[in-house]
């Protein structure tokens, strides 16, 4: 009977260890969203999955992409990868991507910060 307790115990820890994403899996997702979005031009889901330092309030960060898109339509961002993903600490990674926009490859870092309960791309800053 105790191995039965013992082995219901490891099977319910395996499952549960299952079914969470890791931290690195969650970043990850984080900012592909991103990625997918900026080259969908998906504002919403832009400023969903970002925190745009220059624009505190989230109104004022869509109604600032949805001008940048109007005046420059030619601008097209277009197969996005993420090349790397580094751990700064418990609550901070950087998000080294490449992108090609208008044919030139361009490469950039960001950082990936978690705020409250979420993780959040930031940008907007110099770099």
């Amino acid at each position: 009977m105790r191995k039965f307790i013992v082995l219901g115990i490891l099977l319910l820890l395996f499952l549960v260890g299952c079914s969470t994403k890791t931290t690195d899996e969650k970043v990850v997702t984080v900012v592909s969203n991103y990625l997918q979005a900026v080259e969908t031009k998906d504002i919403s889901s832009m400023v969903k999955y970002a925190d745009d330092i220059r624009f505190p309030d989230k109104a004022e960060q869509k109604e600032q992409y949805s001008s940048i898109f109007d005046e420059d339509i030619h601008s097209d961002v277009t197969d996005t990868k993420i090349v790397e993903l580094k751990k700064v600490n418990e609550t901070e990674f950087e998000a080294t991507i490449e992108l090609i926009e208008q044919g030139d490859l361009t490469k950039l870092t960001f950082p990936v910060k978690k705020q409250k309960r979420s993780w959040k791309v930031i940008v907007g800053q110099d770099r």
